[in-house]
């Protein structure tokens, strides 16, 4: 399968990387995008486009962008360096050129039926809705945003210093207590919904598949709608592989459904949870 005509498929340059945190860098590459971006979107990076090793590119959602007149637009990268692949992303620099496939999948909804929008993030998990945020405010639909987001210690609590400034309020969870709450998002999720008017809201989350399946299991006993977008490793990031997959329900069976065309954002009514945890 090849990329249609809309998708960046070539050669992209660093712009600068900024320290965001303990291991997580935030990278600006300029590239020559074609389509617009949504907020939950991912970019297929291939890390040195020059050499064989690694082989696979690395999926990465967009932070933020910045779109110039007559020139390529500038795409922000959220990472943390888990592996070999983001070990050598982090050693790019300046002008240095990665391989870019780009924008790919499906991103978030925004509903506009909603007056509060609760985005649930764990880890990384946080990294699309900083453009998320970011797109809201600029739609002309003004939601309040409450963002909950959790990890182990204050220090893996990357960019959240970031959001206030998008009109977002802010509430952390870290396990160690080191930041905000003592415990897990998900305890702080069930928190605040008692405080919240269920029919106003709408709720988004990406992070550990053991964290969104009981944000979606307690969006579903709520009756409270719920889009969750999945982290996966994907193999060709087009659909041609089949590498990354989950359950959706498909009428009153299931079906595999992959992830990087039909998602990484789903309906979290759609998902088959027993999947989505693995």
């Amino acid at each position: 399968m090849k990329p249609g005509p809309e998708l960046t498929n070539g050669d992209a340059y660093v712009v600068k990387q900024i320290p965001y945190g303990p291991g997580c860098w935030l990278i600006r590459l300029a590239a020559p995008i074609h389509a617009p971006i949504a907020a939950g979107q991912f970019a297929h990076v291939r890390v040195d486009p020059e050499n064989d090793a690694p082989l696979l590119r690395r999926p990465f959602s967009f932070w933020d962008t910045h779109v110039h007149d007559d020139a390529w637009t500038s795409v922000d990268l959220l990472y943390t360096v888990v592996g070999r692949g983001t070990a050598l992303l982090e050693r790019r620099r300046p002008l240095d050129k990665v391989g870019f496939l780009g924008p790919l999948g499906r991103g978030f909804t925004p509903r506009r039926d909603k007056r509060i929008f609760v985005f649930v993030a764990g880890g990384v998990g946080i990294v699309p809705f900083h453009l998320f945020a970011k797109q809201i405010r600029r739609s002309g639909h003004d939601p309040r945003i409450i963002l909950l987001f959790g990890a182990r210690t204050a220090g893996a609590l990357w960019g959240v210093d970031d959001f206030p400034a998008l009109d977002v309020e802010v509430h952390a969870a870290t396990e160690d207590g080191s930041r905000g709450s003592k415990g897990l998002v998900t305890d702080l999720l069930e928190t605040r919904l008692r405080k919240l008017r269920r029919r106003d809201l709408m709720i988004y989350t990406c992070g550990p598949d053991a964290m969104m399946k009981r944000v979606i299991q307690s969006a579903r006993r709520k009756q409270i709608p719920c889009e969750a977008s999945l982290e996966r490793r994907m193999g060709c990031a087009l659909g041609a592989c089949g590498a990354c997959v989950t359950r959706v329900r498909d009428g009153a069976d299931w079906r595999y459904s992959r992830i990087c065309l039909e998602g990484p954002t789903y309906d979290a009514a759609d998902l088959v949870l027993d999947e989505a945890q693995a």
